[in-house]
């Protein structure tokens, strides 16, 4: 993984914006960008009315430049694709999840090498999760506006002030990047975090498994099995739906509505009439497909369809508590956010007897799994529990 490793003071932002809106345009700006060893890579887009988001805007900038690419504008975005997929330009992100989804769907390939300051911040005693905002008051001391973060990127003209909104997202993330290479650099970090990056740009991440979009839905565990079949069908359906249409899966059939079918099974669609969530136009609409989905579900065996969540019991949530201990205390001593480390639920996964997890593995092992496994088992053999197996 290539780091800024320039010594010195904190460069100044780059200055110069253009705007891009032809064909030309993206192609010289695109060729320049090729030639650097990184890029600062921000996204717009809007999802309110689709299934997919919509990209609208994409910035990038380097040392000496910003660029924003008006994707609504554009034709012809084959020189942006070339330029993201080029894996001798390492793209720096914040926060990059939602923009790699949306440049995925897009582009069908996701952006690499790639590098995440929000995933990076927490190895150099920051805040895990930390907003773009935020990251850029810590290091640079640079309150930066909010005015446009509820912009309908999509309509053209954008209001005034927004591509000077978007523009500032990449103009202190270069910056920004440069003191996190720096400081990683100094602290002998630069490799930490590479197979980190590595699994952000796994593309079975972003390929939706209809079958499991049940799990959506937070209350599926209070219904009975036969229930629990139907509400897989219909969200399976559900989802399928919303794809096929491009629209918001509750603009397909609401959550209480995929409940209340489920939970009911009616007959016919005269019977689905007297479920309050379920709309006539819906009814009407889709009434057939639901009672479809409903006799799928009844040839079903009449099982859970996954393993009802159980409280962990007085001697698991002792041997937690070890190990968050454990995890804290090695997190302090290395100046990391322990939730940079593993969270609640991966420790009680680690005591349930779990071994593929993230800390036990790479960089995290060495700082914190290796000690918290340790303190685990040894609290288990003090008391002769055995709860996390071996």
């Amino acid at each position: 993984m290539k780091l800024v490793r320039a010594q010195g003071m904190i460069p100044k932002p780059p200055e110069h914006v253009v705007t891009i809106t032809d064909g030309a345009a993206l192609a010289d700006f695109a060729a320049r960008m090729r030639k650097r060893d990184w890029i600062a890579v921000d996204t717009e887009f809007l999802r309110e009315s689709t299934y997919y988001p919509k990209l609208c805007l994409v910035q990038i900038a380097d040392a000496e430049e910003v660029g924003l690419i008006d994707v609504i504008a554009l034709d012809d975005l084959e020189p942006l694709a070339a330029l993201l997929a080029d894996t001798n330009v390492l793209k720096v992100f914040h926060s990059a999840e939602q923009d790699l989804e949306v440049l995925y769907q897009r582009f069908g390939a996701l952006p690499a090498p790639l590098f995440d300051t929000q995933v990076a911040a927490p190895l150099l005693g920051l805040d895990d999760q930390m907003g773009y905002a935020r990251l850029i008051d810590a290091l640079l001391n640079i309150d930066l506006p909010k005015a446009h973060t509820r912009t309908d990127w999509s309509k053209r003209p954008l209001p005034d002030g927004a591509l000077d909104y978007a523009a500032d997202d990449v103009r202190y993330l270069a910056v920004a990047y440069h003191v996190i290479g720096q400081k990683l650099v100094e602290h002998e970090r630069e490799a930490w975090l590479a197979e980190d990056f590595e699994r952000m740009i796994d593309t079975q991440r972003f390929d939706v498994d209809t079958t499991q979009a049940w799990r959506r839905i937070k209350s599926w565990h209070r219904l009975k099995p036969a229930q629990q079949q139907a509400l897989a069908v219909i969200a399976d359906w559900r989802e399928r739906e919303a794809m096929a249409s491009d629209r918001p899966r509750r603009w397909i059939l609401a959550d209480d509505a995929v409940v209340e079918l489920a939970k009911r099974g009616p007959r016919d669609t005269e019977a689905m009439s007297e479920i309050r969530a379920l709309p006539a136009k819906t009814r009407g609409r889709h009434g057939e497909a639901l009672l479809a989905c409903l006799q799928e579900a009844a040839e079903r065996p009449a099982e859970p369809i996954a393993p009802l969540p159980t409280p962990p019991s007085d001697e698991e949530k002792r041997l937690i508590k070890i190990g968050m201990d454990t995890l804290a205390e090695r997190a302090e001593s290395h100046d990391i956010a322990a939730s940079a480390l593993a969270s609640r639920k991966e420790i009680a996964a680690l005591v349930a007897g779990e071994r593929e997890l993230r800390l036990l593995g790479g960089w995290r092992a060495g700082v914190a799994g290796e000690a918290v496994l340790a303190a685990i088992k040894n609290a288990e053999a003090a008391s002769g529990s055995g709860v996390s197996g071996s």
